[in-house]
């Protein structure tokens, strides 16, 4: 989350959304093909989250969300 906010500064929403983008995909990744034994699943869920939640933040901000 705070390499994405970095990004936004210096280099501007895409270059943020690309960030949590490749951390989402990442996450998710280690989280269904990762060893289970090796992974603590409700902590990785919970991070999951927590980027989901950011980066719906980052979109809201910088008006990239449309209303149904």
């Amino acid at each position: 989350i705070d390499e994405a906010e970095s990004k936004l500064q210096s280099e501007g929403v895409q270059a943020a959304q690309i960030v949590y983008q490749s951390a989402l995909l990442d996450w998710t990744d280690d989280a269904t093909m990762g060893d289970g034994g090796a992974i603590q699943t409700d902590r990785v869920k919970e991070e999951i989250a927590k980027l989901w939640l950011a980066y719906a933040d980052l979109n809201k901000r910088n008006n990239l969300v449309s209303s149904v």
